[in-house]
C-alpha cells in the first residue's frame, strides 16, 4: 500500500467513525434510523452530483460503473437502517467489536477468492484470532443488560453481511475508474433505499417526514458531512489498494464511536469486552501484515 492510500484510509477511518458515533446518537435517542438515512445519503448524493456535473468527460464504461454504484449504494442503505435497529438493542461495546471484526472477515474472504488478494500466513493467523472474539463478548451476563441480545445480535449479522456485500461491488465498480460517479450512484442508490422504508413506515406524502424535528435534521446533516466524506475518502482507497487491506485497516473506525459511548452513554465496559476490542486490534494487526 502507498502512502496516498494509506492517507486515505485513515481519513475514511476517522470520519466513518464520527458518523457512527452519530446513528449511536440516533439509536439513544429512539428517532427514525430511515429518516436520518434518508438526510445521510441525499445530502451526500446532492454534493456528489454538483462535482459529478463540474466533470468535463466520463468513462465510456459509465452505464457498469453506474450500475455497481446503483447496487452498492441500494445494499448499504439497506445495511445501514438495519445497523442502527441493532443499537437500539444492545450496547455499542458489543455491536462495534462483533461488527468489525465479522465485517472485515467477510470482506476477507470476498477479497481472496472474487478479486484474488494474495495472504501471508500472519494475515490466516489474523482470521483466526478473529473468530475469537465473540466468546469474549457474549455470554449469559449479557441478557440482563441489554434490551434484546438475541434479536440485536440478528440484526448486527444482517447489517454487517450487507455492508460487506456492498463494499466488494463497491470495489468491483471502482476497477473501471470514475470515483465520483460510483459515489454519486451509490449515494442516489442509498436514498431511495432509505425513503422507500420510510414510506412503508409512515406513508406517503408529508407523513413520511412529519415526525421529524430540528434534531433528526441536525443529526442527518452531521451524518451527511461525515458520510460523505468517509465515502469518498474510502473509495480513493478502495481504487487504489486491495480490498481486504484497505477494509482491514479502515476496521479500527470502532474505536470511535465505542470511546464515546462509554463516556457519553456509560455503555457498559468491563475486562471480558476491553480485551474483547484488543484481541480484535490484534487480529487486524496481524491481518495488515504483508
Amino acid at each position: 500500500m502507498d502512502q496516498a492510500t494509506l492517507l486515505w484510509t485513515l481519513a475514511s477511518t476517522f470520519f466513518a467513525g464520527l458518523a457512527l458515533f452519530v446513528q449511536k446518537v440516533v439509536a439513544e435517542e429512539g428517532r427514525s434510523s430511515a429518516f436520518n438515512g434518508l438526510l445521510m445519503y441525499g445530502s451526500s448524493g446532492v454534493v456528489a452530483i454538483f462535482i459529478l456535473f463540474s466533470i468535463r468527460e466520463l468513462s465510456s464504461d459509465w452505464p457498469l460503473i453506474a450500475a455497481f454504484g446503483l447496487a452498492a449504494g441500494g445494499v448499504h442503505g439497506l445495511g445501514n437502517f438495519i445497523r442502527i435497529e441493532s443499537l437500539k438493542y444492545i450496547d455499542s461495546v458489543i455491536f462495534f467489536p462483533l461488527n468489525k471484526m465479522l465485517g472485515p472477515l467477510l470482506v476477507v474472504i470476498g477479497g481472496i477468492f472474487v478479486f484474488g488478494d494474495a495472504l501471508s500466513i500472519t494475515q490466516y493467523v489474523g482470521v483466526a484470532l478473529s473468530l475469537t472474539v465473540p466468546l469474549l463478548l457474549l455470554s449469559s451476563a449479557e441478557h440482563s443488560r441489554q434490551k434484546d441480545l438475541s434479536l440485536g445480535l440478528k440484526l448486527l449479522f444482517a447489517s454487517t453481511t450487507l455492508t460487506a456485500i456492498s463494499l466488494l461491488l463497491s470495489k468491483q465498480g471502482l476497477l473501471y475508474g470514475e470515483v465520483i460517479l460510483m459515489l454519486c450512484m451509490s449515494q442516489i442508490a442509498g436514498t431511495v433505499a432509505s425513503a422507500g422504508i420510510l414510506l412503508r413506515q409512515h406513508g406517503a406524502g408529508l407523513a413520511m417526514i412529519a415526525h421529524a424535528d430540528r434534531r433528526d435534521i441536525l443529526l442527518g446533516a452531521l451524518s451527511g458531512l461525515f458520510g460523505f466524506t468517509s465515502a469518498f475518502s474510502l473509495f480513493v482507497a478502495l481504487s487504489t489498494g486491495l480490498v481486504s487491506l484497505v477494509y482491514v485497516i479502515q476496521a479500527h473506525y470502532i474505536l470511535i464511536p465505542i470511546v464515546l459511548s462509554v463516556w457519553w452513554y456509560r455503555d457498559h465496559i468491563n475486562m471480558r469486552k476491553l480485551a474483547a476490542v484488543a484481541a480484535s486490534f490484534l487480529a487486524i494487526g496481524l491481518l495488515y501484515q504483508a
